[in-house]
């Protein structure tokens, strides 16, 4: 891959233009990151104990709705954050945030690992021990996020 950076001073908005020989996944993968850059920074915004906190992403383990309010999880505390799931869905599409249940929307980079259930769900260790489940309905879209049970090429 070639990398050209041209800057110049009379440019008011920054253009990107991919050059390729066909648009495989890689560069689908690549326009997604680029696309989805702001949504990388942004911040978590939670309340433990009446006061509000501005979070990292990374922090987070998941998010879940209890009786209709959703919390957002880390290691060290549960934080309400005035959103509801799908909003969550939305603001942090294409990024390491996965719904795995109906209530739960997993961190991926903070899954350990991951162990299939005799019910068809699998049971995900998060990087803190914490052990949470993935519905049956969603495990298809997880282990194709994560590149697990796919089919291999060849």
């Amino acid at each position: 891959m070639i990398v050209n950076i041209i800057e110049n001073s009379n440019i008011k908005e920054t253009k990107i233009n991919i050059e390729c020989n066909k648009t495989d996944e890689s560069i689908i993968k690549l326009i997604s990151i680029i696309k989805n850059i702001n949504k990388n920074d942004k911040k978590v915004i939670g309340i433990s104990r009446g006061e509000t906190y501005c979070l990292d992403k990374n922090e987070v383990l998941y998010f879940e709705t209890v009786d209709r309010k959703t919390f957002c999880y880390t290691v060290d505390n549960v934080f309400e954050v005035g959103m509801k799931l799908y909003e969550i869905e939305e603001n942090y599409e294409d990024t390491s945030f996965l719904r795995i249940s109906k209530s739960i929307i997993v961190n991926l980079n903070r899954v350990k690992s991951v162990k299939p259930e005799l019910d068809g769900k699998m049971l995900a260790t998060m990087d803190n021990g914490e052990k949470i489940y993935i519905s049956r309905q969603y495990v298809s879209e997880f282990k194709k996020k994560i590149g697990i049970g796919g089919k291999k090429d060849g």
